[in-house]
């Protein structure tokens, strides 16, 4: 197409275009181009930029940021930054961004910004016409060991009054440190920041809509407290706690306390949703806790319908008494195998479609044990219970023990949900994986649906690895990527070096031979990548991307 030709083109029809081009594209071939096309794109045209990988190098960041922020910063609307290994990402972001007297921006979503590059941030006049602010970090992020979401969370509401939408995913740590003390600090913290306690209503006037995913007991009465103004002008809150806790907590989570912290708050026409999981040490006989669930309320209302349901987790221990609280539709991305009880058969109304019932589910996660839990009965595709699980939208499945289920009952289950693709593999006793192998049926099912298997079986050693590693390869061809863990020496949860006889030498020799013949192996149909890392009672985790 000739540049007369762009010449008679309406705005709309360009409009069209960019939305096929990337910004960099645009701007280094169209935007001198003609002086209508550069008015078009400087001064008409409104941009959703997103500037970042995991991969781009500081100076090609900085290169971004100059090429597009310098030329079109106050068109842009929508801003989503990739900072991951990027060092002072937002200060660069922001420095364009100030050749702009006016900007446009409504949408920040920062992917991996560091604490002092946040705090800029919060100082930045620009943030003060934001409708949403998107934060997402890393496992690794620093962010995590801070105990200051509340300050950041009462900083962000004060200092963008039209905010609507908002997600900071910030944790603390609360290691070795006495509950109450953690409680004590954080509210002085926050006095000492001259913040208030309570966040006033009218910084957040907008808010019909609000989400709490809270780590803790502490964090869930800290959260409470802090944004309890805002209860009375919402039309849904959607509630999400995992707590240890005991009966003689003074901080724990009851019935009683949801029904006056949350549900009196809320207006008669609000929606709350629940997904609560509880677990109590010292309430084993009595049960005090779980039985205040039944004796609010809100545990009668319909719409949407309560389930109190007890389990039995290993994972917890013996010591406590493990209930979850939880509403129908069920919003999670994982569904526990835990949920799909005789109870939540009883309640459903048959036929009914799953995906109603877990909207948003993608994994499957088993727990249990295989003689009394309803695994068995979710592979049997005559039993109701397996028919309240979607499973067409289930696309990862991970067992999170050996005795979870046998190899014929996960057959049936990936045989059901044909869409799965990953597969995580938990084996604490070394009773699954070679029965998994071993299977003719099975290996070949598991060759042909699953592209990612991750495997932590604590019998894989060095003395067996090699053998184990030659069996995978050939039963398991068509992988794309295979992850799992060598163990030191088989010695249930304890690392025991002196176990291998041969010395550290030996053992590195060990190691590589056995990178070699994987790679060997596998690199028979496709190009392999391998990543070594050790991790907590291993000697070596091994990822390959084939």
């Amino acid at each position: 197409m000739s540049v007369s030709s762009f010449e008679i083109l309406p705005d709309d029809i360009l409009y069209e275009i960019f939305a096929y081009l990337s910004p960099v594209d645009i701007l280094q071939s169209l935007f001198s181009l003609t002086k209508r096309l550069s008015r078009v794109i400087s001064n008409e045209y409104l941009w959703n930029i997103h500037i970042g990988d995991t991969t781009m190098s500081l100076s090609m960041f900085n290169d971004q940021c100059q090429n597009i922020l310098k030329l079109i910063g106050g068109r842009v609307v929508s801003l989503r930054l990739t900072l991951i290994h990027v060092i002072g990402g937002w200060s660069f972001v922001s420095s364009y961004l100030q050749y702009h007297q006016i900007t446009l921006l409504q949408r920040l979503h920062l992917i991996d910004i560091k604490p002092h590059e946040f705090d800029k941030l919060l100082r930045n006049h620009v943030i003060k016409h934001l409708n949403i602010l998107l934060v997402d970090v890393t496992s690794s992020s620093s962010f995590n060991c801070l105990q200051i979401e509340g300050v950041y969370l009462a900083k962000v509401c004060s200092r963008m009054p039209l905010l609507k939408i908002c997600r900071l995913p910030f944790d603390y740590n609360d290691i070795n440190v006495n509950q109450i003390e953690i409680v004590m600090r954080m509210m002085h913290m926050i006095q000492s920041c001259k913040l208030r306690t309570t966040i006033d209503a009218h910084l957040l006037r907008y808010l019909s809509r609000l989400r709490i995913n809270c780590m803790n007991n502490i964090s869930f009465h800290r959260i409470i407290a802090l944004l309890s103004s805002v209860f009375g002008q919402l039309c849904r809150l959607s509630l999400k706690s995992e707590a240890f806790t005991s009966i003689s907590d003074p901080l724990m989570i009851s019935g009683d306390i949801i029904q006056q912290l949350c549900i009196d708050r809320l207006r008669p026409t609000a929606t709350c949703i629940l997904n609560l999981l509880l677990y109590i040490t010292g309430d084993f006989e009595e049960k005090i806790i779980f039985n205040s669930f039944f004796k609010v309320p809100f545990i009668h209302r319909q719409r949407p319908r309560v389930f109190i349901q007890e389990f039995d987790d290993q994972d917890a221990g013996s010591t406590y008494h493990c209930f979850r609280v939880y509403t129908l539709p069920y919003n999670n991305a994982i569904l526990s195998s835990y949920i799909f009880s005789t109870n939540l058969e009883k309640c459903c109304q048959m036929p009914i479609n799953p995906v109603d019932l877990f909207p948003r589910a993608d994994t499957l996660s088993l727990r249990g044990y295989k003689k009394i839990s309803c695994v068995r009965d979710l592979g049997n595709c005559r039993s109701s219970i397996s028919s309240l699980v979607p499973w067409p939208s289930i696309t990862n499945i991970s067992i999170n023990h050996s005795n979870v289920l046998t190899a014929a009952t996960l057959e049936s289950i990936l045989r059901m949900a044909y869409n799965v693709h990953t597969l995580d593999l938990f084996d604490d006793r070394g009773m699954l994986l070679r029965p998994i192998l071993n299977n003719h049926n099975l290996a070949t099912l598991i060759n042909q649906q699953i592209k990612s298997f991750e495997i932590f079986d604590i019998t894989l050693t060095l003395q067996n690895a090699q053998r184990i590693c030659t069996l995978l390869s050939n039963r398991l061809p068509n992988l794309k990527k295979l992850s799992f863990s060598i163990c030191d020496a088989y010695a249930r949860w304890r690392w025991t070096p002196s176990s291998i006889v041969d010395g550290k030498n030996k053992s590195t020799k060990r190691i590589v031979t056995l990178i070699y013949l994987l790679v060997d192996q596998l690199q028979k149909n496709s190009l392999c990548y391998v990543s070594a890392s050790p991790i907590r009672n291993t000697l070596i985790h091994l990822v390959f991307h084939i």
